[in-house]
């Protein structure tokens, strides 16, 4: 039973059926022996009543010893992958996104504190504060077009580090659905 599970449960992963993350989980625990948590056997209980009714037929009861052999080098290869990827994990869009919110929220905060007299921006050594030599930088009709609106540079990045911020609260919301939907199961 726990071949056939096996087998079952590497075509949904291979078909792309389901959370692949959390099949290749259950893949993992089965090649170990390890059982199943109640939560994943429900969940793959309804992935299997849901994608192998129809798609069983896929899987021939008879295989030659060359094709099983082929496909437990692949599924190796595979294991293999994963394990290499659990360590060699790319740096992300979301870890640029978090050094560029840290980057303006460090000049944010410091323009806050100056606002309540707490702290001069002229005492701060400019090598803190990249953000604002863009004055420096930005031609004079650009500054004046931006001082028609009064914002000026440190009022630009305040709001651009609110923006951030709540761009992470929304991304937290998203990625919480996500994971709520993920666990939900309406035959159950």
């Amino acid at each position: 039973m726990t071949d056939e599970l096996i087998e079952n449960v590497m075509y949904l992963i291979d078909s792309k059926k389901g959370d692949i993350g959390r099949l290749n989980y259950i893949l993992s625990a089965l090649q170990d022996g390890k059982s199943l948590y109640n939560s994943d056997k429900k969940y793959l209980d309804s992935l299997l009543a849901t994608y192998m009714s129809s798609s069983k037929k896929k899987f021939g009861d008879h295989k030659s010893v060359e094709e099983l052999k082929s496909e437990l080098t692949r599924v190796k290869e595979r294991l293999e992958k994963f394990e290499k990827k659990g360590y060699k994990k790319p740096v992300g869009r979301k870890a640029g996104f978090f050094f560029v919110t840290l980057f303006f929220g460090w000049h944010a905060i410091i323009t806050l504190l100056e606002k309540k007299s707490l702290i001069n921006i002229q005492d701060v050594n400019p090598y803190l504060l990249p953000l604002y030599y863009l004055e420096k930088i930005i031609p004079a009709q650009y500054l004046n077009y931006v001082s028609q609106f009064n914002l000026t540079i440190p009022k630009i990045v305040v709001l651009v580090w609110i923006a951030m911020m709540f761009t992470w609260i929304i991304l937290g919301f998203v990625y919480l659905a996500k994971f709520i939907r993920s666990r939900y199961n309406p035959n159950h």
